[in-house]
């Protein structure tokens, strides 16, 4: 207990000295521009043909053509005061409709010399500094692909991919999402930069004063990145961790932790992946990623591997006892059509295997052809 209420001082004492250098920083801004918005964002339809065979579930005829989308209208601008500080805005709109989540990303951010505080509704800083394989089409590492593979009928759920690792390693600690929080990243140095995230819950879009008394407050996520080119050869890494301090009574203090490296030289790039959880029930596991892809300009072809455990399904009664994995490829390649424009392909396929009662193999091939427009 002594441990978290001195973690938690020097984290308020961080945040009150970065508070008041900005304070101190600032003078009248009366000559400066009024901070505009413009509109920008992307959209994305796609057509496929994918091939499911559940081993577990003979009632289901998943096996066909379909058609998804995903778009978003971004809101941004900036503006920068007379004493050199940078402010700015970003606001996400959904372009399809979700009950849950209609605004994605919705924060502000102040820059300047001292580097960037994003304040609001943002992926953490163990998110953002990750570094993993460049993929083209849907991509294997973010959990898009269980759309394709999975649905709430199937013998193994499709929930709890998404930013947990055994649906790829951009991952969040207890999968937050979103979550309101405040963060730092300091200025790029000799290729490193530092990221630290403070989010005082795991809501988002809400301004309730959070009960320490019951969930998971106080969560704490960092990231660190390295970006630097040697004589034409590209190097990135990245390491990141992240936890909540405090939970409530009978609830594990759930961790995430996550590793990237990836080289790159003339076009091609080789590199992979790593990310895990622990102390987050169901969703405890690991995962990695493997991937190589080439960019000649206007062309673009990526080949990933991804290879997922965790240690239960989503609803699982006793997680401890039922344990699932995962195996899948892609093949995608890119052509551009015109600036912001490009046309997308993506080949996989993926095994999922679980030892839960009434479970069984689920194997899926698809390909999947679609236009992705950024705006």
């Amino acid at each position: 207990m002594k441990r978290m209420r001195h973690s938690k001082a020097a984290l308020l004492q961080t945040t009150t000295l970065v508070a008041a250098g900005l304070i101190l920083t600032a003078a009248p801004a009366e000559a400066a521009e009024k901070l505009k918005l413009s509109v920008g964002g992307y959209a994305e339809q796609w057509f496929g043909y994918t091939d499911i065979d559940d081993e577990g579930n003979q009632d289901l005829d998943l096996t066909g053509f379909d058609v998804k989308s995903d778009t978003e209208i971004h809101f941004k601008g900036t503006t920068t005061l007379d004493n050199g500080l940078e402010v700015g805005v970003n606001v996400q709109l959904e372009g399809n409709s979700d009950s849950g989540d209609q605004i994605d990303e919705s924060y502000l951010t102040v820059s300047g010399k001292f580097g960037r505080i994003d304040i609001g509704d943002e992926n953490s800083a163990l998110y953002k500094t990750h570094v993993a394989p460049t993929e083209y089409g849907i991509g294997i590492n973010s959990g898009d692909t269980v759309e394709w593979e999975l649905t709430g009928a199937t013998s193994i759920s499709d929930s709890g991919y998404f930013r947990a690792p055994f649906g790829g390693t951009y991952i969040e600690p207890a999968r937050t999402n979103d979550s309101t929080k405040l963060t730092y990243y300091t200025p790029r140095l000799e290729g490193f930069r530092l990221g630290i995230s403070y989010a005082p819950d795991t809501n988002q879009d809400s301004n309730v004063q959070p009960d320490r008394n019951s969930g998971l407050t106080d969560g704490v996520m960092g990231g660190i990145d390295f970006r630097r080119d040697f004589n034409g050869v590209g190097l990135a890494a990245s390491a990141g961790y992240g936890t909540f301090l405090q939970s409530g009574d009978g609830v594990d203090e759930p961790e995430a932790y996550a590793f990237g490296l990836t080289v790159d030289y003339a076009g091609f790039q080789v590199g992979g992946s790593y990310a895990g959880f622990t102390d987050s029930g169901a969703n405890d596991g690991d995962g990695y990623t493997l991937g190589a892809s080439y960019d000649f300009g206007e062309y673009g072809v990526s080949l990933t591997y991804l290879h997922g455990e965790r240690d239960g399904i989503a609803g699982s009664v006793d997680p401890d006892t039922v344990q699932a994995d995962r195996d899948s490829v892609a093949l995608a390649g890119r052509y551009i059509l015109g600036p912001g424009v490009s046309a997308e392909t993506t080949l996989g396929y993926s095994e999922y295997t679980s030892d839960a009662a009434g479970a069984g193999d689920i194997e899926a091939a698809y390909v999947i052809t679609g236009i992705r427009v950024t705006f």
